[in-house]
């Protein structure tokens, strides 16, 4: 896929040294609203292989929480290793990763917030549902960042608090509970900035749902009024490097 043009170097310090400043605010909004991507037909885990697809790939935090998943249909990284031309995995959770290790797979038991290197480039690095559990996000981009080979993207998924999903719990419960090892949301703004401080940039995101063709056209229609991302429970971030 293609990134946007030069807006996707955008650099707000560039504008203001004022991160309120709304010459800057709008420069990014625009160009926001240039890298984003809406997919109608396929869900996110659909597009996700779609962009993996036979390509190299290092994929980071593949052991979902728990040992349970790995047998299970959609567990990712047993869909992404299947996709992709070869695949490596990471996670910190040793037992579980040695357990991976016995299935056949190809996983590494390193931190992907340190500074260690495994010592191979990927044209693709994938991050699922992991940017809003760790200490250091910028850190972990850099990781990635790190083992990328010349022109890869990393694609990183995070929860989307503006979605429908989300409204309708804060709406029902107050103080939503959602997963409670979560320390923070990444909104597309937050996205843009923590590319900017780990040295990428941030060229496009997705919003991925299937919906049915008589949905899509409605979809389609509603979102002349209410913004996209109602409709979409999660995002998907992709950064390169800077040129």
């Amino acid at each position: 896929m293609s990134a946007p043009d030069r807006p996707a170097a955008l650099d707000w310090t560039r504008i203001s040294d004022d991160p309120n400043n709304r010459d800057a605010q709008r420069a990014v909004q625009s160009h926001l609203a240039a890298a984003r991507r809406v997919h109608t037909d396929c869900g996110l885990l659909e597009f996700v292989e779609r962009e993996l697809d036979g390509r190299t790939v290092l994929d980071i935090g593949v052991v979902s929480h728990s040992a349970r998943y790995f047998d299970q249909p959609d567990w990712r990284h047993g869909r992404i290793a299947r996709r992709a031309s070869r695949c490596v995995g990471i996670d910190i959770l040793a037992p579980l990763v040695d357990e991976l290790r016995q299935r056949g797979f190809d996983v590494r038991c390193v931190d992907a917030t340190s500074d260690a290197d495994i010592g191979e480039r990927f044209e693709r690095v994938f991050i699922g549902d992991v940017l809003e559990h760790v200490d250091n996000m910028v850190a972990l981009l850099r990781f990635a960042a790190r083992h990328l080979a010349p022109g890869g993207r990393i694609l990183a998924t995070t929860p989307n608090p503006f979605s429908r999903k989300f409204f309708r719990r804060f709406r029902r419960e107050g103080t939503a509970i959602v997963n409670l090892d979560h320390l923070c949301w990444v909104t597309p703004t937050q996205a843009m900035e923590l590319a900017r401080r780990a040295g990428l940039v941030l060229c496009a995101y997705h919003l991925a749902k299937r919906f049915s063709p008589a949905r899509r056209l409605l979809k389609r229609l509603a979102w002349r009024f209410t913004p996209a991302e109602y409709s979409f429970p999660d995002f998907a971030y992709e950064f390169s490097l800077r040129e």
